[in-house]
């Protein structure tokens, strides 16, 4: 099963609205069941099944892997059992929403830039007919495309590739968030990620050790991951978190200074909250910047397309008839 960004954001909103004046959450499922379609509708029904079952929120959803993010489950789980599950389904339709929303907007932002390299490559290549023949023409044409939807293709199946590599790998993270611009967008999620499921899991009482255990996880990212992992150790020793995580790379010096105050003045919760906001922010921020850069590179793509061309129609056509002018 999968749902896309724009389903889970209706989903998890419809479930906060449902149970902020006390539905219970099985109800709230029942009441949704019959519109719902598709994936959507198979996960409600796995839930439910689930929770007849007597598991927990938290359980049914993790029962689910393949649909449901380590975030996601991090989040209900903690929520629940602080009694504030509509908090977190809110939370959790505010970051898909998010994500939604950035993607539409690069999608819309990229169409006219891609209509016109479609237009080009058509256009551009009208003197190959009128010269030579159409099935010359076509060849061209064809090559063109093949191209441009096999560089597509390339990064269509390496993105998840790296994604899901770089989960558990921190060095290939590492690479990953050296990228400029998507670099910083990757970091300032799993920043959020973090910091979200940290603070939540602290509120509902969890300890120390079980909630930057599952916060590092939830990250989604294997560099944050490591160092948490290497901190473990101490902190189960007595040792607090925010000079350790300060010793690592992985994490900025904001983040880790807000860490530092929270455990000194006990409000933990409150500097997680704002730096998940800040972090969210950064990361919305700069996909804004790429949505704003990527039709600028497709153009580029298509001036370096369209110079390719007419070099090959000025030596197809003008230097021949210049040369046999002068030999005239």
């Amino acid at each position: 099963m999968s749902l896309t960004l724009r389903e889970k954001q209706r989903l998890y909103h419809s479930l906060a609205q449902l149970v902020r004046p006390g539905i219970p959450f099985p109800s709230a499922l029942d009441k949704l069941a019959p519109s719902a379609r598709g994936d959507a509708r198979r996960l409600i029904e796995a839930a439910r099944k689930s929770l007849h079952s007597g598991h927990t929120v938290g359980e049914a959803f993790a029962a689910q892997p393949s649909i449901v993010t380590p975030l996601e489950i991090a989040v209900i789980s903690a929520v629940e059992k602080s009694g504030h599950l509509e908090r977190g389904l809110s939370e959790l339709s505010e970051y898909f929403g998010s994500l939604h929303q950035a993607r539409v907007k690069i999608r819309d932002r990229c169409a006219y830039p891609i209509f016109l390299l479609h237009f080009g490559i058509l256009v551009l290549n009208v003197p190959t007919m009128v010269l030579k023949d159409a099935h010359q023409y076509w060849h061209d044409v064809g090559t063109a495309f093949f191209f441009f939807y096999g560089a597509i293709l390339i990064v269509a199946l390496a993105t998840p590739l790296l994604r899901d590599g770089a989960e558990g790998i921190a060095a290939l993270d590492r690479l990953l968030i050296s990228i400029p611009l998507l670099g910083n967008i990757r970091r300032a999620f799993a920043l959020s990620r973090f910091c979200t499921v940290y603070g939540m899991q602290l509120d509902a009482g969890i300890n120390v050790i079980d909630s930057v255990q599952s916060a590092g996880r939830s990250s989604l990212s294997g560099l944050v991951r490591s160092a948490v992992d290497s901190a473990l150790p101490r902190i189960r020793a007595g040792s607090q978190v925010g000079p350790l995580l300060a010793a690592s790379d992985a994490f900025p010096t904001d983040l880790t200074q807000a860490l530092i105050v929270g455990e000194e003045t006990g409000s933990l919760d409150d500097e997680l909250r704002r730096m998940a906001r800040e972090f969210r922010d950064r990361a919305l921020s700069a996909l804004e910047r790429f949505a704003d850069w990527l039709p600028k590179v497709i153009y580029v793509a298509i001036v370096m397309y369209l110079g390719w061309k007419m070099l090959g129609l000025i030596q197809t056509t003008i230097v021949p008839y210049y040369r046999a002018g002068l030999g005239e």
